[in-house]
């Protein structure tokens, strides 16, 4: 049988795209519909985008680097050009090429942004999250050459029928878009072995940082506690369950440990979270975990840091991720659509036409009060 692509409406040759032709240089530009045909690949279904978040991993693409890379394979990679940036979406099923897909037309999704091989030892060993043969939306990688790289920036994207999650009527487009970060803050909260009332500290009170507040107490932790130097990300933290916020610019180490022991009856945080990756932030995260705690990078740079090794004695264990499963996805769809993860105030948005010139704008020195932009095709 010939294979085609079904939709529930006319779909436009040419659609508006924000392309990133290289570092620097994001344009607005008219581009060919997706090829869907052309990608070999029947799992794939098209996308209308409603929302789609602007991720802290767009800005380093934006800057020359691939965070992907540095996560999932730690090492530095090329990126192609022309790469269409965003991977946190959410919309309508408009087109499938597989018919037994045909019932997804029209429904509301929140899909996932990537499709792992299955056939690597990664993928084999049920370590799919970090398969090497990763094809992303919103990255450029596993696309081959093309013109374009698929992302969501864009009027309309590609995603996989198979994890495309449908969405209810009550959940907002611009609330399902979220789903990619906070589900990663679910894994990097299972990472962090969070114990039963014992407390947890969040070193970067971002969008990721606000989620594994929320996550965290839904896992069972006790107190939580918050530092950043931003009292908007900060009062974002008090409004969704933080138990301690703590604006660190002016103080030392000392009054740091003795504030967090004050609000924690001398019980250092079992798990520490370190959203901003610095050696700075290494070093404070390290000192406050407790024995045998568990501290979670989330935010890994390509440089090299320095530490001393007594940081790190007692059996504390030391990891990393950016990541995450399926089953992380799933169970923080099910939070978000229940109301337990509660993202009010955190969105500015803005349209397609605006996003080449707020990206200066959220790398530049002077402060502003977005603390996540999401895009409006």
């Amino acid at each position: 049988m010939k294979r085609q692509l079904y939709t529930n409406q006319i779909l436009p040759e040419k659609i508006k795209a924000v392309v990133l032709e290289e570092p620097k240089k994001l344009s607005l530009k008219q581009i060919p519909m997706w090829p869907l045909l052309d990608y070999n690949d029947d799992e794939l279904i098209l996308i209308k985008v409603h929302s789609c978040g602007l991720c802290g991993s767009d800005l380093r693409y934006y800057l020359g680097e691939n965070p992907w890379g540095q996560h999932t394979l730690g090492q530095f990679i090329e990126n192609p050009p022309n790469i269409v940036l965003g991977h946190e979406f959410a919309g309508d099923v408009v087109g499938v090429i597989n018919p037994k897909y045909k019932n997804m037309l029209g429904k509301r999704v929140a899909p996932i942004c990537s499709k792992v091989c299955e056939k690597c030892d990664m993928c084999m060993n049920e370590m799919d999250h970090l398969c090497p043969n990763t094809i992303h939306i919103g990255h450029g990688q596993g696309w081959g050459d093309r013109d374009y790289f698929p992302g969501a920036y864009a009027e309309y994207v590609p995603a996989w029928a198979n994890t495309a999650f449908e969405i209810s009527n009550n959940l907002s487009f611009d609330k399902a878009s979220m789903m990619d970060l906070l589900a990663v803050g679910c894994h990097v909260s299972r990472k962090g072995n969070i114990k039963k009332d014992m407390p947890v500290l969040i070193i970067g009170s971002g969008p990721v940082g606000n989620s594994i507040v929320q996550i965290s107490k839904i896992l069972g932790a006790g107190k939580v506690l918050v530092i950043d130097q931003s009292e908007i990300s900060l009062d974002l933290s008090k409004n969704v369950g933080a138990d301690l916020t703590l604006n660190n610019k002016d103080l030392d180490f000392k009054k740091i440990l003795e504030i967090i022991n004050i609000n924690t009856s001398n019980t250092l945080p079992f798990s520490v979270f370190d959203t901003v990756g610095t050696s700075e932030t290494f070093e404070l995260g390290t000192k406050l975990l407790a024995k045998s705690g568990t501290y979670v990078n989330i935010a890994i740079h390509d440089e090299e840091m320095k530490f001393n090794p007594l940081t790190i004695a007692s059996e504390k264990i030391i990891t990393s991720s950016c990541n995450f499963e399926l089953n992380d996805y799933v169970d923080t769809l099910k939070w978000l659509e229940e109301g337990k993860i509660n993202i009010d105030g955190w969105l500015h948005t803005i349209s397609l036409n605006d996003v080449s010139s707020i990206f200066p704008k959220l790398l530049s020195n002077n402060k502003n009060n977005f603390f996540k932009v999401n895009i409006i095709p």
